[in-house]
């Protein structure tokens, strides 16, 4: 008959483990072979116009930051989607621009269903431009409420959908890799919803797209690209 499991042994290892893989990350970084630096397949590309202007303050943002589901149904701006996108890239560029070059990368996906310009479907941020590369056709209406967990996420405008190199990150630093790709993605994910509070829009961080939607419209496998976080945006509900 097998033994219980202490509970208290099992979180000390966990722990003992989780110390060595931290000291251990403090030492140089391997290399990233080559052929785990997968690049997206790249579809029809559409130019997003310069990122918009912040509104408000971010001072006078902060205090009224809180988690909003339901959106109305005003379309977003492009202007403004380029100025969430582009925030949520600038930040990672900025602070972990050694990961990027080594070829651990954060992808940034975006679902677009009521944004001016834009059809529905799925694109990746190309920050050069900036632009959107399509990848593949989403569902509108409810049937777009099977693309994701919670059913009110899919009436955002917009989601922004952050992915990453997993396979990259843990050739790179071991698992600790892992922690510093979801260290990245919050803190990418979080300068969007900041943004988004500067421009006046609402919105909040969840899981994101299912992974089977990110798997067959995007080739997230988990491994070479692996789901992160998620930010839904869009305009406030009348009062």
């Amino acid at each position: 008959m097998n033994q219980p499991t202490d509970p208290g042994g099992l979180l000390g290892s966990l722990l003992a483990d989780t110390h060595l893989d931290a000291r251990a990350a403090v030492g140089p970084p391997a290399a990233v072979p080559a052929h785990l630096r997968r690049a997206p397949t790249d579809g029809p590309l559409t130019g997003l116009p310069a990122p918009a202007s912040p509104r408000v303050a971010l001072d006078d943002a902060l205090p009224g930051r809180t988690a909003v589901r339901d959106y109305a149904m005003t379309p977003l701006s492009a202007a403004d989607l380029s100025a969430i996108l582009t925030a949520a890239d600038r930040i990672d560029a900025d602070i972990w621009s050694a990961e990027r070059a080594a070829g651990v990368d954060l992808d940034l996906y975006c679902a677009t269903w009521r944004v001016t310009g834009l059809d529905t479907g799925l694109h990746r941020f190309g920050p050069q431009g900036p632009a959107l590369h399509r990848v593949a056709d989403l569902p509108a209406g409810a049937a777009a409420e099977d693309l994701v967990s919670q059913r009110e996420f899919a009436r955002a405008p917009a989601l922004l959908v952050i992915t990453g190199n997993l396979a990259a990150a843990l050739a790179r630093h071991g698992s600790h890799g892992h922690r510093l790709l979801l260290t990245r993605a919050g803190a990418a994910g979080h300068a969007a919803w900041l943004t988004a509070l500067r421009l006046n829009l609402v919105g909040t961080v969840f899981a994101g797209l299912l992974p089977h939607v990110l798997r067959e419209c995007a080739g997230a496998d988990g491994y070479h690209r692996a789901a992160l976080f998620a930010f839904a945006v869009g305009h406030a509900t009348p009062p």
